[in-house]
C-alpha cells in the first residue's frame, strides 16, 4: 500500500479550481495510476488517475457498482442516492442485469431516435433562449436556461406532462441533497410510480411506456426512469455551464466556432473533455480481487475511476492543456466507455450543441459578469456543476 492509513491524501482537502489546472490532482496522478486516498465520506478507496489503466477497467467484469455487504461498504460521499445504487442489485448478478436494463433503454437513445427528437429538442431550446432574452442581464445561466431546459427535454423524453416540470424540478433538487439534509429518492419515486401506472394504463410513444411494456415490476421501472433523469439533468446542466464559462472566457475557442459553425460538434466534446481537471471519480468496487499496475486491489474495496483526471493524462492527450475545438481523435471518457458508457450520451451531446448554437447565435456578446477565477461549484448537492454563472449580453 503506497501510503499509511494515516496519511491518506484525503479528496475533500484538495482543491478544484473552476476550468482551470488542478496541480493537486495533477501531483497524484504523476505519482502512480492507483493511489490510496481518502474518499468525501472519509473511507479508503483505490483512486485510478491514468486514461489506459482506466479504460481498461470498464471492461473489466472484475468491477461493479454494487457491494456484498451494502451496510458496510465503504463510501464514496454522503448521499441516499448511491447508497441506493450500492444496494440496488445482488452483486452476484449485478453486471447481467445492467445489460438487461441497458437493453431496454438503448433503443430510446438510437440515431434514429435521436433524429426523431431533435426537432422537439431545437424547439425547447430556442423557447429557453427567449425566455431567458426576456429575463434580461444579468441572468443567472444555470437557473434561467441550463435548469429549465434539462428538465423540459427529459419531460419529453420520459413523457411527463409540461404542466409536472415545476414539480419534477422539485423533487429532483431534494433527491440531489448531501448528508443529513437528504430527502432521498422516495418524492421522485412516488411521483414516477403515478407516471408508470398511468402508461401502463394507456402507453404512449415515450420512454416510460418502453420501460413499462418492458416487463419490469414498478420499483426496478422507475427505479430506472429515476436514473435517467439524475444523470441527464446533472450532467446537461453541468456540461451547459462550464460550456459556456468556458466560450465567454477563451476568446480563441469562441472566434474559431463563431467563423466556422461546422466546428461546433468537435468543440462539443472539447468542452466535455476538459469541463473539470479533476475529482470527477465514478465510484465502482471490486467483485473479486484484482490488481492494476502492479497494485493488489482485495474484492470488496471501493475503486474510484477519475474520468476528469483521465482526460488530462499527457500519456493519452497531446498537449492535454490546450483547448483544441479541432482535437481529433478525442477519445474522452466524459461518459465513461465499454459496459458503462452512459447510455444517454447522444442525447447530452445534442442538447449541448444546439444550446451552444443557439446562445451564440442570439447573444452574440454574451459575457460573464464575474471572472472564472470567482466561479464555485457548490458543496451541498451531489450532481456538481457550477453554483451559479450569471451572464449578460
Amino acid at each position: 500500500m503506497p501510503n499509511s492509513a494515516e496519511h491518506l491524501p484525503s479528496l475533500a482537502d484538495l482543491p478544484m479550481p473552476v476550468l482551470q489546472p488542478a496541480p493537486d490532482w495533477r501531483r497524484l496522478q504523476e505519482s502512480g495510476a492507483v493511489v490510496r486516498v481518502r474518499t468525501y465520506a472519509g473511507d479508503e478507496a483505490w483512486l485510478i488517475t491514468r486514461y489506459a489503466e482506466i479504460k481498461k477497467l470498464l471492461t473489466d467484469p472484475r468491477l461493479g457498482r454494487t457491494h456484498p455487504d451494502p451496510a458496510n461498504a465503504p463510501k464514496f460521499i454522503d448521499s441516499p442516492m448511491f447508497d441506493l445504487a450500492v444496494g440496488q442489485s445482488d452483486h452476484t448478478t449485478e453486471l447481467a442485469d445492467h445489460r438487461r436494463l441497458r437493453t431496454v433503454l438503448a433503443p430510446y437513445f438510437s440515431r434514429n431516435r435521436m433524429a426523431a427528437l431533435e426537432p422537439a429538442v431545437a424547439r425547447i431550446v430556442d423557447e429557453e433562449v427567449a425566455a431567458l432574452a426576456a429575463h434580461g442581464p444579468p441572468a443567472d445561466l444555470q437557473e434561467e436556461f441550463a435548469n429549465p431546459l434539462s428538465l423540459a427535454v427529459l419531460c419529453e423524453l420520459i413523457g411527463i406532462p409540461a404542466e409536472e416540470r415545476g414539480e419534477l424540478g422539485k423533487r429532483l433538487a431534494e433527491a440531489s441533497l448531501l448528508g443529513s439534509e437528504a430527502g432521498g429518492q422516495g418524492p421522485l419515486s412516488a411521483m414516477l410510480g403515478g407516471l408508470a401506472a398511468e402508461r401502463r394504463a394507456r402507453p404512449r410513444d415515450d420512454l416510460m411506456s418502453g420501460v413499462c411494456a418492458a416487463g419490469l415490476p414498478d420499483g426496478e421501472a422507475t427505479g430506472m426512469v429515476a436514473g435517467v433523469i439524475f444523470a441527464g439533468h446533472g450532467s446537461v446542466v453541468s456540461h451547459l455551464g462550464f460550456g459556456v464559462a468556458r466560450l465567454c472566457s477563451d476568446e480563441r475557442l469562441r472566434a474559431a466556432v463563431a467563423a466556422d459553425p461546422g466546428l461546433l460538434p468537435d468543440a462539443v466534446e472539447e468542452l466535455l473533455r476538459t469541463s473539470s481537471a479533476g475529482g470527477g471519480s465514478m465510484p465502482h468496487y471490486a467483485l473479486e480481487d484484482l490488481e492494476v499496475a502492479g497494485v493488489r486491489i482485495a474484492a470488496g474495496d471501493l475503486v474510484l475511476l477519475d474520468f476528469a483526471l483521465a482526460n488530462f493524462d499527457r500519456r493519452a492527450f497531446a498537449d492535454p492543456d490546450r483547448i483544441d475545438p479541432a482535437r481529433t481523435p478525442n477519445q474522452h471518457l466524459t461518459f465513461a466507455h465499454g459496459l458503462w458508457h452512459c447510455v444517454g450520451a447522444p442525447l447530452a451531446r445534442m442538447e449541448l450543441r444546439l444550446a451552444f448554437s443557439a446562445l451564440l447565435r442570439r447573444f452574440p456578446e454574451l459575457r460573464l459578469v464575474r471572472p472564472v477565477a470567482e466561479l464555485s461549484t457548490p458543496s451541498d448537492q451531489l450532481a456538481g456543476g457550477l453554483s451559479a454563472l450569471l451572464v449578460a449580453w
